[in-house]
């Protein structure tokens, strides 16, 4: 026979809050249940336990490394640590910050093992803004606001030390607090603010414009974005020219930059395109927060071969600038087949 609970047993408040209550409770329940049964060696309440953070780890050690086969190795590499570690871990601790300080720990270890000179940064697959993975949020953070996956911010964490890499990236980009970070880095108040302070003096030389924050697939940015594939589509030339700021920039590292939007359509056309920009194939995608096109190339017997990607920047209905990063592997890991056979809505 079921025996009524008492009213001391439930939250008091206004019926949604109640619910909210109850629903949260049921779920701290399901974890701690999950998380014992993990810690009894159950490795599928594990995978269920930390399913929710993997996303968000793949991206902080790519926001670390700037390397989006890297994040992937290293977040995978996160898990098999914290599994072989959660004998250790305390109930009563944060899984995620857990999480965090793990996926920290192998991205300083990682870049210990590399040369000391920057790396390039590849793109990223967009799914949309998702900053979930922020236990809180302080207003004194730069880019908490935005997704903080622009290339040029990335491109400056690049150029910082380790240690502040992941300061800046915690604080300025994921709004943790000044503490929080100190506790997950096993350091100071004092010594976090001063990596900060010395990493934002670092990002300010090296991006002395804020990024602008992106759209997320505005109406206005699809209609654009659609006459650009449509332009090379139809080999229209003069149509790309229109399309792009006179002083657009292309960027094609590590070879230089092409500035100019004449100059850009007239690299497409005879460099790149071989005499044709109708020889490119573009798949609209999304990366790193901007509209993207994934890049096949037709072969003389008009097959298609994966080429790249490019990442579009738009300001004021032009494209100002287009970021090319010329690998085949591309394509394919933003979900673009190899034998794609037409465009497809961001």
């Amino acid at each position: 026979m079921m025996t009524r609970k008492s009213s001391d047993e439930f939250p008091r408040g206004r019926p949604l809050d109640v619910v909210r209550a109850m629903r949260d409770q049921a779920n701290n329940t399901d974890r701690r249940l999950l998380l014992a049964a993990a810690q009894a060696g159950d490795e599928r309440a594990f995978r269920e336990l930390v399913g929710p953070y993997r996303h968000a780890l793949e991206v902080h050690c790519y926001r670390m490394l700037g390397s989006a086969h890297e994040a992937e190795d290293l977040a995978q590499e996160t898990l098999l640590r914290a599994w072989r570690a959660l004998d250790r871990f305390e109930p009563r601790a944060q899984l995620q910050t857990w999480l965090y300080r793990i996926a920290t720990n192998a991205c300083l270890d990682e870049l210990e093992r590399r040369p000391r000179r920057p790396e390039p940064v590849d793109p990223f697959p967009d799914i949309g803004p998702d900053e979930t993975s922020a236990p809180t949020y302080d207003p004194a953070a730069r880019y908490a606001i935005r997704e903080g996956m622009e290339l040029a911010l990335l491109r400056a964490i690049q150029e910082l030390p380790g240690r502040q890499r992941a300061v800046l990236i915690f604080r300025d980009v994921l709004g943790w607090t000044a503490p929080e970070v100190a506790d997950l880095l096993e350091s100071t108040v004092t010594s976090v603010n001063s990596a900060l302070q010395r990493a934002r003096a670092t990002i300010d030389r090296q991006l002395p414009r804020a990024p602008s924050t992106p759209a997320f697939a505005a109406p206005d940015e699809r209609e654009l974005l659609g006459r650009y594939v449509d332009a090379f589509e139809r080999d229209d030339v003069d149509g790309l020219v229109a399309l792009l700021r006179e002083d657009a920039t292309l960027r094609m590292p590590p070879q230089p930059s092409v500035i100019g939007a004449v100059q850009i359509a007239r690299f497409f056309r005879d460099v790149a395109g071989g005499g044709h920009i109708s020889n490119f194939v573009l798949t609209p995608i999304r990366a790193n927060g901007r509209p993207a096109v994934a890049i096949h190339r037709r072969t003389e017997d008009r097959g298609l071969v994966p080429h790249g990607i490019t990442v579009l920047e738009i300001e004021n209905g032009e494209f100002v600038a287009i970021e090319a990063f010329i690998d085949p592997g591309l394509p394919a890991r933003f979900g673009v087949p190899a034998d794609v056979r037409g465009g497809r809505s961001p």
